[in-house]
């Protein structure tokens, strides 16, 4: 029975074995930086393809790869049900009691044979118990669900993060981001927009456009205020007045609102947010599988998230470094409907950017699809390697064939094609790689991953995972609501003109408006460094809320971080009411002491804070997040681990190849000798025999010439003996040359297991360095006062 040892190798995917006919011949193994040229899997229920898919994200996550899986119909969450001991109740608890009742068994009974048969089938492909652990130990899973708290929920308030300055630079790009992120919004509300004629996308475009080129994310609620009070006052020529006057806005604004203030809506308004890195790696650097799972959202609700999704992808992508190896997977189980061949959803400008540009940043992007037909060849031309399964009909193959050929430039025998598709049986596949010099036809190995069908949404409850893997902050901050005393509300406070005042409303409806006050200091810290080519500009915003007790400001314990956002006002609500500030605020005509305080804190405590890694002359650059700079040692160290694994390779193969020369030698030898001793015994035979039989048939006493023929035939015999030993040290030397070969094998194994741990990202020592500005490099210090609408307090101060 094949071992691990014949598949387990250093950036090889272990999909199953090649197909010789209808038998197995040998193990697959696809080298995973293939895959930065992309994937596509094509094959009709049935076929094998959810399996092929699974496999896929099986192998990489034992390589350490990284995968973000879009799953609209459920099945890709089968990946967290992996059952390391395969017991049986492990896998009782998602078994279908309907399928046991057809076998008259009992549920337990059926469990035990379930348990049974996925460890007969993972053994049948060489693989045991341990290699199942290791792969949970290496799975870091989580099931996102958007829009649901039945999974993990996706907060994506934050809604459009600006690009950094590659895309804005690259206008095809940028404007590609812009417009699906727009006609994705729109969808939601039902307004199916197009680009060039529809008001309210140009609008909404515009709006994006502004803010992203001044360095500004936009969220929901900053572009639903900024739809009202537009931050330019035309369009083209034409003035806002007339291109789109504030009642219609103001009407396009609701109906954004109602979506958002909508209770069904509250889900897509909490959990972690959309951040890339962290859904790639864990806050240790640890590889991730981040699911999302969909199959719960309405049409125009997918369309929304997958467009967000992309695009954030897109972004993230850009401030990557260019690399060969695969860095990162992006996997989609159904691309129906996503990327059609005749018209244009939002989402597949961005698939389009991936599939063009994701190659030099080590990012692989595999689509899935059952339905074929529905599919744009012509932007699948840059895929380098097709699993093409079983197909349906002729019309399917068809398709897939003018597609293969496209992709192929004509470089392929559709005839010998058609054929190998027309004959293929469950989780069988074929295999057109722009990395292969031919097809390959194999069967798909067992899964790890118990495959139960598609995991409905209430199921995912029983395997949430975790959410904090992502390092975000589960507390929440103090209230400042908490920290007021007794007290109710009342009239605004009047104060000097010469203080500056802002109001933060939330659009959601209250019985009255009550704010809280909060002293809202920002500044520009520059860090600068020669050495390292550092000259960064960071702007620096806190709070501070403003306690009624409290005489003065402990800056150290109290202050908040902060950013100004863009939905401030700069005029009170009528009708509304206002906790007390300090009693000294009455006297002041400006902040400048809290500035001069505020700029003091900085320079005491602000410090760039950067990464190194001795070993690898690697140090962070400055908004480079802990877990991006632990992606880069990983990327920098599969490199060099892949380059010494090719030099090892070639080392071993050079001795495998000399070995290997030296046993056919050997062999040949045997056969030889072998033939040899058969002509010798023969002969001996022959001259003995014929000897005494002329003796004795001629009944003549010996003559000289009987006893020479007998001589003759005795010394063949000592002959015949010698070549009988040199066939046993023929066949000695065979199964030493046998031997070497096996420990040639063990040899390279234990090197290979020694590079892994070489070269284990893990094993990297990482440590912290600080810069720190000067006080000069502290400028443009500025404070105002916020006042911020809260819920109105009861009794208790709650």
């Amino acid at each position: 029975m094949m071992d691990s040892t014949h598949y387990e190798k250093l950036g090889l995917l272990y999909l199953g074995k090649t197909l010789d006919g209808q038998e197995t011949v040998s193990p697959l193994l696809y080298k995973n930086k293939y895959l930065t040229t992309h994937a596509v899997i094509i094959g009709m229920t049935g076929s094998g393809k959810t399996g092929l898919g699974i496999g896929l994200i099986e192998e990489a996550m034992m390589d350490d790869i990284p995968s973000i899986i879009i799953d609209p119909k459920g099945d890709m969450a089968n990946l967290a049900l992996l059952f390391p001991q395969l017991r049986p109740e492990d896998f009782e608890p998602w078994l279908d009691p309907a399928d046991a009742a057809r076998k008259n068994l009992a549920v337990a009974e059926y469990a035990r044979e379930v348990a049974g048969n996925w460890q007969h089938g993972l053994a049948s492909w060489g693989q045991g118990k341990e290699r199942l652990q290791q792969l949970q130990d290496k799975a870091a899973i989580s099931i996102y669900t958007p829009g649901s708290d039945n999974g993990i929920p996706v907060s994506i308030l934050s809604g459009f993060e600006a690009p950094d300055q590659q895309i804005l630079d690259d206008l095809d790009t940028l404007n590609a981001m812009v417009s699906a992120s727009v006609t994705g919004l729109l969808s939601l509300v039902g307004l199916e927009a197009d680009p060039l004629t529809s008001r309210e996308h140009i609008l909404l475009s515009s709006i994006l456009l502004h803010h992203w080129r001044n360095g500004q994310d936009v969220d929901l609620e900053t572009l639903i205020g900024k739809i009202v009070d537009p931050p330019f006052e035309k369009v083209g020529v034409f003035p806002m007045a007339s291109f789109f006057p504030q009642s219609d806005r103001m009407k396009l604004a609701m109906m954004l609102n109602n979506v958002l203030a909508s209770p069904s809506f509250e889900s897509w308004l909490s959990g972690p947010p959309l951040d890339i890195q962290a859904l790639l790696y864990g806050n240790d650097g640890k590889p991730r599988t981040s699911i999302f799972s969909i199959a719960h959202l309405s049409e125009s609700e997918r369309m929304f998230f997958v467009t967000l999704l992309l695009n954030r992808l897109v972004g993230w992508m850009r401030r990557q470094q260019g690399t060969s190896t695969l860095r990162a997977l992006l996997y989609m189980d159904e691309i129906f409907g996503f990327f059609p061949p005749t018209s244009n959803p939002p989402s597949k400008e961005p698939m389009m950017i991936l599939l063009k540009q994701a190659r030099a940043y080590g990012l692989g992007v595999v689509l899935s699809t059952q339905n074929p037909v529905d599919l744009d060849y012509k932007g699948l031309s840059n895929i380098g390697t097709w699993f093409i399964g079983r197909l349906q009909t002729s019309q399917d193959q068809n398709k897939v064939l003018d597609g293969i050929v496209g992709a192929s430039k004509g470089s392929i025998d559709k005839t010998a094609v058609r054929n190998a598709l027309t004959n293929m049986k469950s989780r069988q596949f074929f295999l057109k790689s722009a990395h292969l010099n031919e097809p390959q036809m194999f069967e798909t190995r067992w899964v790890m991953s118990y495959l139960k069908g598609p995991i409905s949404i209430h199921d995912l409850e029983k395997i949430k995972g975790d959410a904090g893997e992502m390092g975000v902050s589960t507390h929440s901050e103090d209230s400042a609501t908490e920290q007021l005393e007794h007290g109710g509300a009342g009239d605004k406070p009047i104060l000097s003109e010469t203080l500056p005042q802002k109001y933060l409303t939330v659009p959601v409806a209250a019985p009255e408006m009550i704010f809280e006050p909060w002293l809202v200091c920002s500044a520009k810290v520059r860090f600068y460094n020669a050495r390292r080519n550092i000259d960064q500009v960071e702007e620096i915003g806190s709070r501070v809320y403003l306690d009624n007790s409290v005489g003065s400001i402990n800056w150290r314990d109290d202050a908040q971080a902060y950013q100004l956002s863009g939905a401030l006002s700069d005029s009170a609500v009528p009708k509304s009411r206002y906790y007390p500030l300090p009693g000294n605020f009455s006297q002041l005509k400006s902040f400048k002491h809290f500035e001069k305080e505020y700029a003091d804190l900085l320079y005491q405590e602000q410090r760039l804070v950067l990464l190194r890694a001795p070993k690898l002359k690697l140090e962070s650059r400055p908004g480079e997040l802990p877990s991006e700079f632990s992606a880069r040692i990983s990327a920098v160290q599969r490199e060099r681990r892949e380059a010494a694994a090719e030099k090892l390779m070639e080392k071993f193969q050079i001795k495998h190849e000399r070995l290997e020369s030296k046993l056919q030698t050997a062999l040949h030898r045997v056969e030889k000798e072998k033939s040899d001793v058969s002509a010798k015994k023969a002969d001996t035979l022959l001259a003995i025999g014929s000897a005494v039989l002329g003796a004795f048939l001629g009944r003549k006493a010996i003559s000289s010439s009987t006893i020479s023929r007998t001589a003759s035939g005795i010394r063949k015999a000592g002959q015949m003996a010698r070549e009988k030993d040199d066939v046993r040290r023929a066949e000695e030397k065979i199964e030493q040359l046998q031997q070497e070969i096996a420990d040639l094998q063990l040899e390279q194994q234990e090197a290979i297991s020694e590079l892994a741990e070489q070269y284990d990202p893990q094993r990297v020592v990482v440590e912290e360095f600080t810069i720190k500005p000067r006080r000069s490099d502290i400028y443009d210090v500025n404070c105002l006062l916020m006042w911020e609408m809260v819920p109105p307090r009861l009794d208790d101060g709650s």
